[in-house]
């Protein structure tokens, strides 16, 4: 069986991401000394990346934000800076649900407010 007929294969067992950097990582173990059970784990790690990739921006599309490129990472913390970056960014974790802990926002939900910002991120 050659390349292309790999990767052919590849696809049609719905290995897309397998297929897509198969001669690339052939070659990364050329070049670098690779045991194949290294290169085996190398590719099925890029498929459940690209797996797991697709799934967030298929939720992200299901979700229509109203900005759907607002993310925490190009959040503007300057504009207040008494809030508490850290905390926010430990809420985005969802850590407090596997603690059993509660969370509330208060204040107005407007578009100036961090509220709003917040829930449509």
């Amino acid at each position: 069986m050659n390349l292309i007929e790999l990767q052919r294969s590849l696809r049609q067992l719905r290995l897309g991401g397998m297929a897509a950097v198969l001669e690339t990582r052939l070659h990364q173990a050329q070049v670098e000394p690779m045991a194949p059970i290294d290169l085996l784990a190398t590719l099925v790690n890029d498929e459940l990346s690209r797996r797991s990739d697709r799934l967030l921006e298929r939720r992200r599309k299901q979700a229509s934000f109203r900005d759907p490129d607002k993310t925490l990472d190009n959040f503007d913390f300057q504009f207040n800076p008494k809030l508490n970056r850290s905390l926010v960014f430990d809420l985005a974790t969802g850590g407090f649900i596997d603690r059993r802990e509660d969370a509330l926002f208060l204040g107005p939900c407007d578009p100036a407010t961090f509220c709003t910002s917040l829930l449509h991120s």
